[in-house]
């Protein structure tokens, strides 16, 4: 189980554990609720650009994974969130997200990639994950009956694992090569929401969250944008749809190869747009 899932569970775990009674919950709704867990049906697209190179000469190329190695664009995944609201101002909320791909290709041209050359015509075979965890903190200074407005922190903890292998024939047989590496890295970053309750049964959420950050071996910033409309059923349920974005421009130095030696750097530029339809249980 990955940092992120840990987080989470650990997270609902310690919020449920101090849930109070059901009549002090209600001083929330409708505009928040105490707490609530919400599953995901996202529908995602992307575009991925990375490059890996030698940490010594610099040698390496970039490659945009959807166009140059056929990684697909689109993919249906299930994600998972959660909000605390501590108190009328204060909220605790987490989501996790993984996204796993691979691909076959072949290359048209040759490709430096880390340390190796991936001569023309060879059959690539590439994959790669990402999983992202997000956990932000909001204060809301303007608290009205029917909308309110806050600002806070986040923290998104991203962990990418990328291995690209290729074999081609050669005059002396085949040849064949790969490169792999993982990199773990937390991204923080400053985050607004609107949230406003339309009618009596409709409330819909904006965010939006930034940062440009230097952290060790980590340089480069994000955007994180969320929107959401929601139907209130009852004083359990909801359904609703969202669309977020999350995007990241990082370079990250000293990176472990497959050999688990530090001899690498790899920057990665991702853009993640996605729909969701979702079912939210409420306490």
């Amino acid at each position: 189980m990955s940092c992120g899932r840990i987080t989470l569970l650990a997270l609902v775990g310690f919020a449920l554990s101090f849930a109070p009674g059901a009549e002090a919950q209600r001083e929330f709704e409708p505009l928040f609720d105490k707490y609530t867990i919400q599953a995901e049906w996202t529908w995602t697209r992307m575009g991925t650009w990375v490059g890996l190179y030698h940490e010594e000469t610099d040698r390496g190329s970039e490659l945009h994974f959807e166009g140059d190695l056929d990684l697909g664009a689109r993919k249906i995944i299930p994600s998972l969130d959660f909000e605390w609201q501590i108190s009328p101002r204060h909220r605790l909320a987490g989501r996790w997200q993984d996204l796993e791909r691979g691909s076959n290709s072949q290359t048209l041209t040759e490709i430096e990639w880390g340390d190796d050359i991936i001569p023309v015509d060879s059959d690539v075979k590439l994959s790669f994950d990402v999983e992202q965890f997000y956990v932000d903190y909001t204060y809301y200074p303007w608290l009205k009956d029917r909308w309110a407005g806050g600002f806070g922190i986040g923290l998104r903890i991203m962990e990418i694992d990328t291995f690209l292998s290729w074999s081609a024939a050669g005059g002396a047989g085949t040849i064949e090569g790969s490169e792999g590496a993982r990199v773990t890295g937390p991204l923080p970053y400053l985050y607004g929401e609107y949230r406003r309750l339309l009618g009596e049964n409709w409330r819909f959420t904006a965010g939006l969250g930034w940062l440009s950050v230097s952290i060790d071996d980590i340089d480069g910033g994000q955007w994180i944008g969320r929107t959401s409309m929601e139907i209130l059923m009852g004083r359990h349920w909801g359904l609703g749809f969202s669309a977020n974005i999350a995007t990241i421009d990082v370079d990250w130095r000293d990176i472990a190869d497959e050999d688990g030696l530090g001899t690498l750097n790899m920057t990665v530029d991702l853009d993640i747009f996605d729909l969701s339809i979702f079912g939210r249980v409420r306490f």
